[in-house]
């Protein structure tokens, strides 16, 4: 089973956590790039104004084509409990190149399973594993509990 995690990271951890994933998993990956990059103010304040407004971002067109994959990782920061908004344009676009989804998320506090339940939703599949991540816990991510039950559910998967 071909698998493909795709990620949108502002600060670098969601990079971090997505680039651990898909070295334990051998998949391949590929990150999320807004069209428009301005300048940092500028552009938070138009983030943070799309993020509340549930408002996509205009974002480039993926390396990898989704519908090549049997699963795709999805991992996105959390935002004010809310979905980012590139990777709300994300599966707004692949929604229907998705096969079988899992969920990842790094955030400050919580609100990472309001934004599976959004994720869901949008791509019109559950997921088959979701993976909530704080900044503490990303520490080392070698001897992560949480995130080795993750990657096994996602291992189980690939061999279907």
């Amino acid at each position: 089973m071909k698998t493909l995690i795709i990620y949108y990271s502002h600060s670098g951890n969601t990079k971090k956590l997505g680039d651990f994933i898909a070295a334990r998993l051998s998949a391949d990956k590929t990150h999320i790039e807004e069209q428009h990059q301005n300048a940092k103010l500028f552009t938070m304040l138009r983030l943070i104004f799309q993020v509340l407004l549930n408002k996509p971002s205009r974002i480039s067109p993926l390396d990898l084509k989704p519908a090549q994959y049997d699963l795709v990782i999805l991992g996105t920061p959390v935002w004010m409990k809310r979905l980012s908004s590139p990777m709300r344009a994300l599966i707004n676009q692949e929604k229907s190149n998705l096969k079988k989804v899992a969920f990842f998320c790094t955030e400050h506090i919580a609100g990472g399973s309001a934004v599976f339940e959004i994720m869901s939703k949008l791509s019109g599949k559950k997921p088959i594993a979701t993976l909530e991540m704080t900044q503490n816990e990303m520490i080392n991510l070698d001897n992560n509990q949480k995130l080795s039950e993750f990657i096994d559910v996602c291992e189980e998967a690939m061999g279907d």
